[in-house]
């Protein structure tokens, strides 16, 4: 009898020890799943259904996406913005800051070249830039217009500064091509980006850009190519043409 007292006591001191402990609070409700934000249009200009910034690795997580690109610092290029037609190559340069500062280089550039022009055919130079701005719009056909848009400007831009020597160079370097002394090829290279070079041989005289290629490095004109070896260069000259080795001429 005893011990049956004792233990009604015991379970008696517990159940009144339990009744003065707090429950613990009740967890928040969990939102069955938070609202993804999606990506303004603004940020695909390109409209490959990627963020621009991901294409060019210029993301910056504090900034929220969802809303409209701010375009009041975007830099305006060398022509009004005004006008120009929708989903058209110029409206393009005027939506990426640097296509549109591609294109004031270009117009500085260009003149520059229109000034050392004046005593040769300044509207030849003039045509030839309407020729060059009708290709450049042609890059609505590439699937990547704003790369195609760019290596047309960085391409003209070199070109310009090559032609009227307006920027660093190197030369004229001669070289002789086989074994006639009168077979010979004037190089003049360019710190241009991408970096050039004018060859001249005989009454001709072509530009050629260094590129890459599977074989290495070389200046590539139309149909024209150039290595540049230890002691001199390998050339082709022309559609077709055998390469030439060329040695360096040591002038006396």
């Amino acid at each position: 009898m005893k011990t049956v007292t004792c233990m009604v006591a015991l379970l008696l001191a517990l159940a009144l020890q339990s009744c003065g402990k707090t429950a613990p609070p009740a967890a928040p409700p969990q939102a069955d799943g938070a609202a993804v934000k999606t990506m303004h249009p603004s940020w695909d200009l390109d409209q490959d259904g990627i963020n621009d910034c991901e294409n060019d690795g210029s993301c910056d997580h504090s900034v929220d996406y969802s809303l409209p690109r701010q375009t009041e610092a975007r830099s305006n290029p060398s022509f009004s913005c005004d006008d120009v037609a929708s989903d058209s190559i110029e409206q393009l340069i005027c939506q990426q800051a640097e296509l549109a500062e591609l294109d004031n280089q270009l117009a500085a550039v260009y003149a520059s070249a229109l000034e050392k022009a004046q005593n040769e055919q300044p509207n030849q130079l003039q045509a030839e830039q309407r020729g060059w701005i009708k290709g450049r719009n042609d890059c609505w056909k590439s699937q990547d217009k704003a790369g195609c848009v760019k290596a047309a400007y960085n391409r003209r831009i070199a070109e310009l500064q090559a032609h009227y020597r307006l920027t660093n160079f190197t030369g004229p370097v001669r070289f002789q091509c086989g074994t006639s002394v009168a077979d010979e090829v004037v190089v003049t290279f360019f710190s241009t980006v991408p970096p050039t070079l004018l060859a001249e041989r005989g009454d001709k005289t072509v530009l050629m850009y260094h590129t890459e290629t599977g074989s290495g490095y070389r200046y590539q004109g139309p149909n024209e190519s150039l290595w540049q070896q230890e002691d001199g260069i390998m050339l082709i000259w022309g559609y077709g043409a055998a390469a030439l080795q060329c040695q360096k001429t040591v002038l006396e």
